[in-house]
């Protein structure tokens, strides 16, 4: 595998990546598996989800991705970042 030169790119400090860009670094998922901006509580994001889906959520205003996963004791199927 090549490996990337950062530097050679002459990005500056002003230049910032557009959401369409973003989407493409972060894979561009929300809760519904269709692309978004990861808006909602760990639990909302997951609601109508099947398990392994994956997920995005947004606590205390740092973004999580995971997956949809539901787990013991309650198994109340929520976006999960452990995985």
């Amino acid at each position: 595998m090549k490996k990337l030169k950062l530097k050679a790119l002459e990005l500056g400090v002003t230049e910032l990546l557009s959401r369409e860009q973003l989407k493409k670094v972060f894979g561009g998922v929300d809760g519904s598996g269709s692309g978004g901006d990861c808006k909602g509580d760990k639990f909302e994001v997951c609601k109508g989800q099947a398990e392994g889906t994956k997920c995005c959520f947004t606590y205390s205003g740092t973004v999580y991705s995971g997956k949809c996963y539901a787990f013991a004791p309650d198994y109340k199927i929520h976006c999960s970042d452990l995985n």
